[in-house]
């Protein structure tokens, strides 16, 4: 299960943006098509790994994007209905330049910062 470690760095990395006085309210992640991930298992383990610290209580948002590929031999620019076929729909060829849908990314953190705070 490698969400573990995903969200493992996911909390770290959420950690050093968190005002010290300041309350985690939630965090919104971007994922792409190609990754193997399960939803529901994210929240879970982030709910999990923030139990009993400062982030304690956030919610975890998911959103996935699409895969969107442009052909290395002919420039066409495509959105493959399935991520193992990577032909293009032009030429034929699969040689496909990943434009988005890979990899996870910390799009924004909510947080609420008491008057007076940072």
């Amino acid at each position: 299960m490698h969400e573990m470690s995903i969200v493992s760095a996911l909390v770290e990395q959420v950690r050093a943006f968190v005002p010290v006085d300041a309350t985690l309210l939630s965090v919104r992640i971007e994922v792409g098509a190609l990754e193997h991930l399960d939803d529901d298992v994210l929240r879970s383990l982030f709910g999990l790994l923030t139990e009993g610290t400062p982030l304690a209580g956030a919610g975890l948002a998911v959103e996935r994007v699409p895969l969107r590929v442009r052909c290395a031999a002919c420039g066409t620019e495509h959105a493959p209905p399935d991520p193992a076929a990577l032909f293009c729909p032009s030429c034929g060829v699969a040689r496909p330049e990943i434009l988005a849908g890979s990899g996870v990314t910390l799009s924004s953190i909510e947080v609420d910062v008491p008057e007076g705070g940072e």
